[in-house]
């Protein structure tokens, strides 16, 4: 009853329809309201603007923001100043807003890309503090603590924009349309592959770079876009009362838009606009508690947080989703699942003379070893031998003390790890890391993100070329789960499967970058003998392909059927280089690993 009670509310909040109709409604309604009542929806239009810019930057990337009302000020006050002091119009002043905010987003990326969590929190509320004193003591510029006033505003009833006078109502019809602008494009954007890299960062930043998706970069179009359209909130918001001061962007203002976000349900942009409705109109009715602002966004916030832990989106709505319907209604299943690699035969991948120290831990010690396209070795020994070291080397993560990696004769050591997954080489995870709220259609095209072409743009702008394309990718993605035996299960949440599923999902996203070399770590772990026929003739398929694959696995029976060659570490370094059979034959692997009796689970 709940599930089909969320289910329709979803359906009714997204149906493109109704949103025009509300659109549409709002738009001729507000005629026939009161002026105090137009400027509260002109308020609430810029406060789902504020949401919608923080749940981009916190709910969808995870980078958190304490000084959003930073980015709002700077929008306010360059749009302000630029058109009583310049003397520029309207129409270029709010587009200078947003690009100002943008340009700060951006800058503030830097220094916030290199912390997390409670040090990126203070990071960010020191530039909201930052800019608020900057404000009170530039007198000549923004007007100090006394505030600039005279900004052409429908309040003073002299904004002016084609030479036509803006009242209340002529305001908050362009900013209902600019709203419903940003949102259809953020829209857009959120079920994009840039939306779903930023989530992806958000779940876990070293799988995203294994899978090409650039830590810092995503990171700094997330600080880019929020500030941006918080910039964007702010020059509309200044010519809406005609006056600026500093306390109109101070710590609780920033706080404020926290809670919005948190109440509304991080990564929902429906909970947003139902948030911003109630925290725009219930102030007005509680102005009793105002000098009590901060207790009383303080239990909300508690409140919320540990009994709706995912907002108001949560208790009434579906999970958002990050695929567009319409590109799932074109997808057409592609043909094979596993396109064969043109390379030669000869070494790929060489590993030559690698030693990684950790303090006085020599966890990886001298170890050289290749891959061979259409081959498979096995990467085997005892827990804490270095085998997951060797393969974070490989794949970028560590950059070793001694040694190098050369990938197709390109030397690939310490490059970051989303080039060297760029390159063609790509690794899964001893524990899987996916993205637990996506579906597992979602988590599996997260692998064809560095297979796109199309721009950001055009993601945005929903042009056919970018729809086509994720259309072509989710065909290969059908393929991908046939051959994995998933299919019943594309459009599940991942984190409602059981850890069998997850295992065989990572894999096939890795296969959906089109790797041209593969390092699978630990993938049998945890499935029942079912999965891992399935996940064997994964395996074989890879080959057959021409891919090279490296297989770190404990299940001897398992690597027996399918590897070719075996390397087996001890203590960091290798102990034996060889075919399965020798293997064990070798006093020094049976004495390290095997033991005298060899078991089935070795």
């Amino acid at each position: 009853m709940i599930v089909a009670f969320r289910t329709f509310l979803t359906r009714l909040l997204t149906h493109p329809v109704l949103i025009l109709g509300a659109i549409a409604a709002l738009f001729f309604g507000a005629a026939f309201l009161s002026g105090g009542t137009v400027a509260i929806l002109g308020f609430l239009m810029l406060n789902i603007l504020l949401a919608q810019s923080m749940n981009l930057l916190t709910g969808i990337a995870g980078q958190i923001s304490l000084g959003h009302a930073g980015f709002y000020g700077m929008g306010a006050y360059a749009s302000g100043i630029l058109m009583k002091t310049v003397g520029l119009p309207f129409v270029v002043t709010v587009p200078m807003a947003a690009m100002i905010g943008a340009l700060t987003g951006y800058l503030l990326s830097f220094p916030a890309g290199r912390v997390r969590e409670f040090y990126l929190a203070m990071m960010t509320l020191a530039f909201g503090l930052i800019f608020r004193e900057v404000v009170r003591e530039w007198d000549g510029l923004t007007g100090g603590a006394v505030g600039l006033s005279g900004v052409p505003s429908t309040t003073l009833r002299n904004l002016i924009v084609f030479g036509y006078t803006l009242d209340g109502l002529d305001y908050f019809r362009l900013i209902l349309i600019v709203t419903a602008i940003v949102m259809w494009l953020v829209h857009n954007f959120i079920q994009s592959r840039y939306g779903r890299a930023f989530y992806a960062i958000h779940a876990s930043e070293v799988a995203a770079g294994c899978l090409g998706i650039p830590r810092a970069g995503t990171k700094q179009m997330a600080y880019t876009l929020g500030a941006g359209m918080a910039g964007l909130a702010g020059g509309l918001y200044a010519h809406m009362i005609g006056y600026l001061g500093p306390e109109s962007f101070d710590l609780a203002r920033s706080i404020e838009v926290l809670v919005t976000t948190v109440v509304g349900g991080l990564g929902s942009m429906a909970g947003q606009i139902m948030s911003a409705i109630v925290f725009t109109f219930l102030p007005e009715k509680l102005q009793v508690f105002a000098q009590y602002q901060f207790i009383v966004y303080g239990l909300i916030l508690a409140f919320t947080l540990i009994l709706l832990p995912r907002g108001l989106a949560g208790l009434l709505l579906l999970p958002p989703r990050f695929i567009k319907p319409s590109s799932l209604r074109q997808a057409v299943v592609a043909d094979v699942a596993i396109r064969p690699v043109q390379t030669d035969r000869d070494a790929a991948l060489v590993v030559q003379g690698v030693t990684m120290r950790f303090g006085g831990l020599t966890a990886v010690d001298d170890v050289s070893l290749e891959l061979h396209p259409g081959r498979i070795t096995a990467l085997i020994g005892p827990n804490g031998s270095g085998k997951s070291t060797l393969v974070n080397v490989i794949s970028g993560i560590y950059t070793p003390n001694a040694g190098s990696v050369r990938f197709f004769g390109e030397t690939i050591t310490g490059l970051p790890d989303h080039r060297i997954a760029a390159s063609g080489l790509l690794r899964t995870f001893q524990d899987p890391r996916l993205v637990p709220r996506f579906t597992v259609r979602e988590n599996l095209l997260l692998g064809a993100h560095r297979r796109y072409r199309s721009s950001a743009l055009a993601a945005t702008l929903g042009l056919p070329s970018a729809a086509r394309e994720e259309a072509g990718f989710l065909g290969t993605v059908e393929a991908v789960t046939r051959m994995a035996g998933i299919s019943d299960v594309l459009d599940q949440p991942l984190e409602s499967l059981p850890y069998g599923y997850r295992r065989l999902v990572e894999v096939g996203r890795a296969l959906l970058a089109e790797p041209r070399a593969i390092l699978l770590d630990e993938p049998a772990a945890g499935l029942s003998e079912a999965e891992m026929t399935l996940l064997a003739r994964m395996i074989r398929a890879m080959k057959e392909a021409g891919l090279m694959v490296l297989l770190i696995e404990h299940h001897m029976d398992f690597v027996a059927e399918l590897v070719d060659d075996v390397v087996v570490l001890d203590s960091g370094r290798v102990i034996y280089h060889g075919d399965i059979g020798g293997m064990r034959q070798s006093p020094e692997v049976i004495a390290a690993y095997l033991g005298t009796a060899e078991t089935e689970h070795a």
